[in-house]
């Protein structure tokens, strides 16, 4: 019966009750950050041949999966739901960023603690692997020719017009802005 105590979720162990829930003392600790204001590259100037729409995505949801995301849709990039970003003096604004990226890629990760309920290093983990998805197929998205930009937006707002509808286990963090041609929706939609 020890055994069980040991468990995530059904211990009293208070290392494990302060990996979930204490907030970090030092920022700094923190991952999410350093991949957030890290710089983007380049876009490859010479644009790749691309698949058919359809199967674009079926290949994009493949590369979500396999960095660890568990859902991603597609929806039109929206002004309403573009947050402003850290550094927003050097930004584009809303309006030129909806013109020069018309889609929106959100990706959902797995989420066995939330982060705005668990503020310690478990809570913050899958803030940590949304902003690395995101990185990531951004970065892909780049390197195939077209503008892909991690953007704050408005996560439910634009998993909503992306036909995703993260539950309590999933989590949408930033969204990523681009002009690769893909179809509206979810693969297979």
């Amino acid at each position: 019966m020890e055994l069980l105590n040991w468990l995530p979720g059904r211990s009293r162990d208070p290392y494990w009750d302060a990996f979930v829930n204490r907030p970090l003392a030092d920022p700094a600790n923190s991952i999410t950050e350093a991949i957030r204001r890290a710089p983007e590259g380049r876009i490859f100037p010479v644009r790749s041949e691309l698949p058919e729409p359809d199967r674009l995505l079926q290949d994009l949801d493949q590369l979500v999966t396999f960095l660890g995301g568990s859902a991603i849709g597609v929806a039109r990039t929206d002004p309403a739901f573009l947050l402003p970003g850290d550094d927003a003096d050097g930004e584009p604004g809303p309006g030129e960023l909806t013109e020069d990226h018309p889609l929106t890629i959100v990706c959902a990760v797995h989420a066995e603690h939330h982060p705005r309920k668990a503020k310690g290093m478990a809570g913050q983990h899958v803030l940590h692997e949304s902003a690395s998805v995101n990185f990531s197929v951004a970065a892909y998205i780049r390197e195939l020719g077209y503008r892909g930009t991690v953007r704050p937006v408005d996560a439910a707002a634009a998993a909503r017009a992306a036909g995703l509808e993260p539950g309590r286990a999933e989590y949408v963090g930033d969204a990523v802005l681009t002009d690769l041609p893909l179809p509206l929706g979810r693969p297979g939609s």
